[in-house]
């Protein structure tokens, strides 16, 4: 766990110092900066899990395709 806390440490710091830019010390809202920051980093965590994520292969794709068909038709069927 403080691995991983320092790991989370390490890109806040990152992110504050190049994503976000930095306004004059007398604006700062602390719950604006800690949100931006947050934001920038759950895109940027968005980005690379989408970029690992595997494809569905299509055979699976199919039958997912097949058993959501064969559950509308059913639901059509039982409906009055």
């Amino acid at each position: 766990m403080p691995r991983l806390l320092a790991t989370a440490d390490q890109i806040d710091y990152w992110v504050r110092r190049r994503v976000v830019p930095c306004p004059a010390q007398a604006k700062i809202n602390p719950n604006l900066d800690r949100y931006i920051g947050l934001t920038a980093i759950g895109r940027s965590l968005k980005d690379q899990y989408d970029t690992l994520a595997t494809p569905i292969p299509p055979r699976l794709a199919a039958l997912v395709r097949r058993l959501t068909t064969m559950e509308s038709e059913e639901r059509n069927l039982i409906a009055p």
